[in-house]
C-alpha cells in the first residue's frame, strides 16, 4: 500500500522490485528502544500477528545529519529508518507501517527511498473528555490515530461545566464521582503518548466553562452575586449561568487555581504546554460580585472585559511560572490585550472575539482551529468533511455563524511561521459516534498541514484514504 501513504511524502522513489526481511525490529540507539515495543504493538493490531525484537528485520538508525522532525526510509536489500529526533523516528515508523505486508514470519515492502518532513510542526487533535466521558481505552485509541497520521499534538479537554475529569490531591472533592481518571490512568496516558512521540496538551478551563469547579468548592470559586439572576444569553442563544464562571476578585480563587495548575504540570511532566481555556465566559456576572467590583476599583480596571484580560493574563503567568507555555482559546477581547503575556499561544477558532490578523499583529503565535471546516460536533448540519478540509488552508478562517467575522467572507492571513499549525476539534460526541469522522478529517488535516502546497486532488486523496482507513481502522480495534 505504498501508494496510499498519508500524508503524501515530500520525496518518494518506488521500484517494481520488493524487499523481504525478518519480522523483527531493532536499534543500536538506546533512547529509541521504547519505540520497538510501539512498533510491535501496532503490527499485532494491524496484522493480527506477532513480530519480535531482533536483527535482520527493520532497523531504527540515529542520523544527526537529518534536520529535526525529518526522516528517511531506505528499502532495498534491507529496511532502515533514519531520523535525528523522536518525532522524526516516530513519523518514520508510522510510514513504514503503511508500506509493509506481513506473512510467513516476514515483512515485505516495495523497494523505495523516502525523504520526508512536515511544513507545520503543530498538527493536532482535540478530544472532549468533559462533555462526553471517554474511558482510558478510547483515549489511547485517539493517540493511535494521531500517531499513524503523523499528527504531533493531542489536546485533552479534561474540564468543563459537566465534569472535572482529573484527579486532585489538593482538592479531592473537585473530581467528578465515577467520571474521572486516576493518577495511574494519567501515568498510562502519558507513557502511551511518549512511546508514540505525541505531545499531550492538558486543558484546565477557566474562567468560564467552570461549573464543575464552582459547585464542588463554592466557598473558593463562586461569585457572590448581588442580583436575582446574572445569567446571560449569548448571540447564538446559549444561556450561560453565573455558576459557570469563577470569581476574578478573590485571591483564594487564584491560589486554588495556582495549586490545581501545579498538579496539572506534575501529572503531565512531558508536556511543554498547559491550555487554560479562556473562552465563552459570562464576564458580565462579575459586575454583580462585590469581590470582582472591588478588584476592578483597586486595580484601575475599567470594566468586566478589561478584567477578563487581567484574569487571563494572571492565569497565563501562573503557567509561565511553572515553566510551561500557556495556550488559550480566542476569547479575550483585543481591548486590554497588553495584560496577556506574549508567550501565550492563542487558538483562533470563531473569528468573533479576537481575529487572527489582530492576534498576529499584537504579537501572538496562533493555532488555526477554525470551526469551519475543522470542528466535529453532534449536529450533522454543522459538520464538514474531507473535501472541505482539503480545499482549506492553514492561513484561512471560515465560519457558518452569522455573528462571526469569517462568515461568507473567509479571513486570510499572509503565510507566516507565527501560525504554528492547525487542529481538528471533536466536541460532545461518544467515541463510537465520532471516531470515523475523526480518522477521516484528521487524515485530511494531516495532509494539508504536512504539505502546505497541495499535492493531490480530492479524488486521489480519497483513493489513498480508502486503503489507509483499513490500516487505521485495524489499529484502533480491540484485540
Amino acid at each position: 500500500m505504498i501508494n496510499s501513504i498519508i500524508p503524501v511524502p515530500k520525496s518518494i522513489e518506488i521500484k517494481d522490485e520488493t524487499v523481504t526481511v525478518s519480522a523483527c525490529i531493532s536499534t543500536k540507539y538506546e533512547p529509541w528502544s521504547k519505540y520497538l515495543s510501539t512498533f510491535l504493538e501496532c503490527t499485532k493490531k494491524i496484522f493480527k500477528k506477532s513480530a519480535s525484537v531482533g536483527e535482520g528485520g527493520i532497523e531504527l538508525v540515529f542520523d544527526s545529519s537529518l534536520k529535526e522532525n525529518r526522516y528517511r526510509i531506505t528499502a532495498s536489500d534491507s529496511i532502515k529508518l533514519f531520523a535525528s529526533n523522536d518525532k522524526g523516528i516516530a513519523h518514520a515508523i508510522a510510514t513504514v507501517l503503511q508500506m509493509i505486508s506481513f506473512s510467513d514470519g516476514k515483512f515485505t515492502a516495495k523497494q523505495a527511498e523516502i525523504l520526508d518532513y512536515c511544513d507545520k510542526n503543530y498538527r493536532g487533535l482535540m478530544v472532549d473528555l468533559a462533555r462526553q466521558w471517554h474511558p482510558v481505552s478510547t483515549v489511547l485509541k485517539y493517540i493511535d490515530v494521531c500517531f499513524l497520521l503523523k499528527l504531533s499534538h493531542i489536546q485533552l479537554h479534561f474540564i468543563d461545566d459537566q465534569l472535572y475529569t482529573l484527579p486532585s490531591k489538593a482538592f479531592p472533592e473537585i473530581s467528578t464521582k465515577d467520571f474521572h481518571y486516576s493518577f495511574e490512568d494519567i501515568a498510562l496516558i502519558n507513557e502511551y503518548a511518549s512511546k508514540r512521540a505525541i505531545t499531550i496538551i492538558p486543558e484546565f478551563e477557566v474562567p468560564g466553562h467552570a461549573t464543575s469547579l464552582v459547585r464542588s468548592y463554592p466557598e473558593i470559586f463562586k461569585n457572590d452575586i448581588t442580583c436575582d439572576s446574572a445569567s446571560i444569553t449569548t448571540e447564538n442563544g446559549l444561556v450561560i449561568s453565573a455558576d459557570a464562571i469563577v470569581c476574578a476578585g478573590k485571591e483564594q480563587c487564584f491560589e486554588a487555581i495556582k495549586a490545581l495548575l501545579a498538579e496539572v504540570a506534575e501529572m503531565f511532566p512531558n508536556s511543554p504546554y498547559i491550555h487554560i481555556g479562556g473562552d465563552e465566559a459570562n464576564v458580565k456576572a462579575w459586575n454583580y460580585c462585590p469581590h470582582c467590583v472591588k478588584y476592578m476599583k483597586d486595580h484601575n480596571i475599567e470594566d468586566e472585559k478589561d478584567l477578563y484580560c487581567e484574569f487571563t493574563g494572571r492565569v497565563a503567568q501562573i503557567v509561565l511560572d511553572l515553566g510551561r507555555t500557556p495556550i488559550v482559546w480566542e476569547g479575550f477581547p483585543r481591548k486590554g490585550v497588553t495584560r496577556i503575556p506574549k508567550e501565550t499561544i492563542v487558538i483562533a477558532w470563531e473569528s468573533h472575539y479576537n481575529l487572527a490578523p489582530d492576534l498576529l499583529e499584537d504579537g501572538f503565535k496562533i493555532i488555526n482551529c477554525t470551526w469551519q471546516p475543522l470542528y466535529i460536533v453532534p449536529y450533522q448540519h454543522l459538520r464538514w468533511g474531507v473535501k472541505e478540509i482539503l480545499d482549506w488552508n492553514v492561513y484561512q478562517w471560515q465560519h457558518w455563524w452569522e455573528h462571526s467575522k469569517a462568515t461568507l467572507n473567509p479571513i486570510n492571513v499572509a503565510p507566516t511561521d507565527d501560525v504554528l499549525g492547525a487542529q481538528v476539534c471533536a466536541w460532545e460526541n461518544t467515541y463510537e459516534r465520532e471516531i470515523d469522522f475523526v480518522m477521516e478529517n484528521c487524515a485530511a488535516l494531516s495532509e494539508r498541514t504536512w504539505n502546505l502546497t497541495r499535492t493531490v486532488t480530492t479524488a486521489q486523496f480519497t483513493d489513498r484514504l480508502t486503503d489507509f482507513m483499513k490500516i487505521l481502522g485495524a489499529l484502533v480495534q480491540d484485540i
